[in-house]
């Protein structure tokens, strides 16, 4: 698998399908994602080269991105596979493919994750979840900071998860349907407000790419909202353009060592989201991911129907 131009948990999503597909084919599946995606920087990431082993564990133990020589991966930089292309054969025994798993091909095979409405059905929950507990595992050092980020601020309550995708949601640049304008505050506070009074002391743990939509929650709820100290989109351009050309937070599009980061801090805040009762979210990859691992969770989806496909 070879990387998109497009965000962390759509890169998950990919790799969910695409594992589903290799194990159909008796294959065995390879994250290799590199300088096609914002999060990849010249020098690696906490001792890897690959974006994926920059977070999570190789997908298939003995097999990481660097079991690929240097002549193949050359080879297929030359010819890189078309992101609307299920891909082809670099060599004999060696498929390549930048598809995102729901070609019509492939029904059957691999798991259509419904990017656009953000609702997956039971059963499509139940098929991710299995691929996602044997192949998706967060490095250690990523799921320490969960841990301990949990145990001092949220053990022992009941917390109510909120996911908000701002930036390119409510940015001019952004032409898709189901993201743009696709962010409205009230429409959170009010899901909030009516699961707090159900659970008068929870907790809410907020997850977002934007500090405003943070403060706002904070300026409503006040005590009741915690945050992981991520980085935040602050002020200018909400989005901008990543290494394709591809529509992307501006705050990580221009600088890949900052997106390094912060797709550090978004895996803790997908493993904290996970551990809530509860998930509030709009059009979010990240919350998208959370309810595809764990088939259980309930959630309310905050945008209004003609958001969503």
């Amino acid at each position: 698998m070879r990387e998109r131009d497009v965000g962390l948990f759509s890169l998950v999503q990919q790799v969910v399908a695409n594992v589903a597909w290799a194990r159909n084919e008796g294959r065995v599946p390879i994250a290799d994602f590199r300088e096609r995606c914002c999060y990849w920087t010249p020098h690696g990431h906490e001792g890897a080269l690959s974006v994926w082993e920059y977070y999570f564990e190789p997908l298939v133990d003995g097999y990481p991105a660097d079991s690929i020589s240097e002549s193949l991966r050359s080879r297929i930089d030359c010819d890189f596979p078309l992101m609307g292309d299920v891909g082809y054969f670099a060599q004999a025994d060696v498929f390549v493919t930048s598809h995102y798993g729901d070609h019509p091909s492939l029904r059957g095979k691999a798991p259509v994750i419904p990017y656009m409405d953000a609702s997956p059905a039971d059963s499509l929950r139940r098929w991710t979840s299995d691929l996602m507990g044997d192949y998706i595992r967060p490095r250690d050092y990523l799921q320490r900071k969960a841990d301990s980020f949990f145990a001092e601020h949220l053990q022992g309550d009941e917390v109510i998860g909120v996911h908000i995708r701002g930036t390119d949601a409510i940015s001019a640049q952004e032409t898709r349907a189901y993201r743009r304008d696709s962010l409205d505050l009230n429409r959170f506070v009010a899901t909030l407000s009516a699961l707090i009074q159900e659970r008068p002391q929870a907790r809410i743990f907020v997850a977002t790419d934007a500090q405003s939509s943070l403060d706002h929650l904070k300026e409503t709820f006040k005590d009741r909202v915690i945050a992981y100290d991520a980085l935040r989109h602050l002020d200018g351009d909400a989005a901008g353009l990543g290494p394709t050309g591809l529509i992307m937070p501006a705050y990580i599009a221009h600088d890949r060592e900052a997106a390094a980061r912060n797709g550090e801090d978004a895996v803790v805040e997908f493993l904290l989201l996970g551990r809530c009762s509860h998930v509030v979210h709009n059009g979010s990859g990240l919350a998208l991911t959370v309810l595809l691992r764990d088939p259980a969770m309930p959630h309310t989806d905050t945008r209004p129907p003609s958001k969503v496909s």
